[in-house]
């Protein structure tokens, strides 16, 4: 489903004079970072070492990297901007090439214009054509510009929404090009208004009222688990693109205020073996907003997002639910 072109990313690990790269695939196309690791050492006489451990993003590369290699190819993901790496980081696009014009058109009866056009990274090829298709039947568009952590107009990613936000007040509903829901479900949080996916995956464009209504319960049964909570452990991520202490520091200070006990823990990749050994009644994370969210089975106690903690405490209101973000204004 997608194509990976490596050719720019070794011309600049040759450029750069790179002995030594460290290669980052994501889950979807783990089974062909071999064929790459072999492309780039024979074209690039550089040496690269395959990285096992799971890659969520571009805000997803592990300092301890750079002790070890010259440079990073990171496959999938588009650039942070905001992010300053000690080494060089390469970004690859991995872009589908499934065709969307049979979904587009079913999608519109389900549009109200003007329509916000949004993407995931994997997706942003996409945009063009779908702008294309909706003007040619008669649609009018707005195409969005995010903050520093946004690369491209349009573009969405799991912890940032501002694409989307920045034309909230001039358009009546989204279309999103992406897999699955998450980031359609943090649109319509972000904004108010109705999110139409144009999946690859799927053979129908896709509403998320009904997945939304689901994910509220079971996040409104998280809250209320953790109205009972007296300790509180506040995860901050170790990862840079993820490491927002300032955040943590402020709702260590509302607990405080609020009579409840906290403390900051440090943490690169989430285990709910490592929190459950530290016993806190409750957790809150400032790292990757999708982990409350998308691994809350995983957690016998209650992991929530900022903005959920802020419920728990009565100075939020359940009517006010958005997902957290992370905006270049908190690092």
């Amino acid at each position: 489903m997608y194509d990976v072109d490596l050719a720019s990313a070794i011309s600049e690990i040759k450029r750069l004079k790179v002995r030594v790269v460290a290669l980052q695939v994501p889950e979807g196309l783990k089974r062909r970072a071999y064929q790459y690791a072999e492309d780039i050492e024979n074209k690039s006489g550089a040496e690269v070492v395959v990285v096992a451990e799971p890659c969520f993003g571009a805000c997803d590369v592990p300092s301890s990297l750079f002790d070890l290699v010259d440079a990073v190819i990171n496959v999938g993901h588009s650039s942070i901007p905001s992010i300053k790496f000690a080494k060089p980081v390469i970004f690859v696009s991995a872009r589908s090439n499934v065709p969307l014009i049979d979904q587009l058109k079913k999608s519109v009866d389900m549009l109200t214009e003007p329509v916000g056009v949004l993407a995931t990274t994997p997706h942003l090829m996409d945009l063009e054509p779908v702008i294309e298709g909706l003007e040619s039947l008669g649609l009018k568009i707005k195409l969005g510009e995010g903050d520093t952590r946004i690369s491209h107009a349009g573009e969405v990613l799991g912890c940032n929404y501002t694409s989307a936000m920045s034309i909230g007040n001039d358009v009546n509903s989204y279309i999103l090009i992406g897999s699955g829901t998450f980031h359609a479900l943090g649109v319509h949080l972000a904004t108010g208004k109705k999110v139409v996916v144009l999946d690859p995956n799927l053979e129908e464009p896709q509403e998320i009222d009904q997945i939304k209504d689901r994910m509220l319960r079971q996040r409104h049964a998280v809250i209320e688990k953790a109205q009972r909570a007296r300790t509180f452990g506040i995860v901050i991520g170790e990862k840079i693109g993820q490491r927002r202490l300032r955040r943590a520091r402020e709702l260590r200070k509302l607990l405080r205020w609020k009579k409840r006990d906290a403390v900051l823990i440090m943490m690169d990749k989430f285990d709910p073996d490592k929190l459950k050994s530290l016993g806190f009644d409750a957790y809150v994370s400032t790292a990757c907003p999708r982990i409350a969210i998308d691994d809350v089975a995983m957690y016998d106690k209650p992991l929530l997002t900022p903005q959920e903690l802020e419920i728990v405490l009565g100075v939020r209101e359940w009517g006010n639910y958005v997902f957290d973000q992370m905006t270049d204004d908190e690092f």
